[in-house]
């Protein structure tokens, strides 16, 4: 038995042999597998933190509620929704990984789309909860995209992100795990900001793994303005 949103690290290993290293990397699979346990232990962290969001925003809406993950990377929210939702539907660029996993432990009720794909098929008003783990930052400009999100919930829905403050304790995880370059267009503030311009307010919010300077992630709990 494993802990719901932890992916075994054999089946982790087949799905970044399955990507390039820079796709795997922005996935963040090799921090998942990461032989640090601190590291590794960060890295699930935050995926736990937001799944904990999920899981309340699952008990206070729809019994069956329909899950947009914007962003999924290689699926490690998918088996925490399946156990509630009606339709999760995973969208990311690249989908190698998440087609893996989505086999391997027979994920019936994700469907797997890419952005474009998105667009045309996932209808407004049509998500009840909204993931977007580890993904704006890499957008740039941000504003269409923060746009079709919010016209995709519907009325009471929420919209659930973790962001990087690319602070010092976060540069200096990213050097202790071996990963160098700077691939974000943008920080968890910035972000925030953006996101309550565009039509959001917040509901709730964590920080990981202490609050101030000691805040590596950011996990935020929003809805629409207009649905609130």
């Amino acid at each position: 038995m494993i802990s719901i949103g932890t992916i075994p690290n054999d089946l982790l290993g087949e799905m970044e042999r399955a990507l390039s290293p820079d796709d795997a990397a922005e996935m963040a699979i090799p921090s998942y597998r990461h032989k640090n346990p601190l590291l590794r232990s960060m890295a699930w962290w935050r995926v736990h933190a937001l799944g904990a969001f999920l899981d309340r925003a699952a008990r206070n809406g729809p019994s069956r509620p329909r899950v947009l993950d914007f962003g999924c990377g290689c699926g490690v929210q998918f088996e925490r929704a399946s156990r509630f939702a009606e339709r999760i539907y995973g969208v990311d660029m690249v989908l190698g990984a998440a087609k893996i996993l989505v086999e391997r432990r027979g994920l019936d009720r994700v469907t797997l789309l890419t952005p474009d794909e998105a667009r045309a098929q996932i209808e407004p008003g049509s998500i009840d909860i909204l993931l977007a783990g580890e993904v704006l930052e890499h957008i740039e400009p941000l504003g269409d995209t923060l746009e079709w999100l919010r016209t995709r919930l519907a009325r009471g829905g929420h919209m659930l992100v973790s962001l990087p403050t690319e602070n010092a304790v976060y540069r200096l995880g990213r050097k202790l795990a071996g990963f160098s370059g700077h691939y974000h267009h943008s920080d968890a503030s910035r972000i925030d900001a953006e996101i309550r311009q565009s039509g959001f307010e917040v509901v709730r919010t964590s920080r990981i793994p202490l609050g101030g300077p000691l805040s590596v992630y950011w996990i935020i709990d929003y809805r629409s303005r207009d649905a609130a």
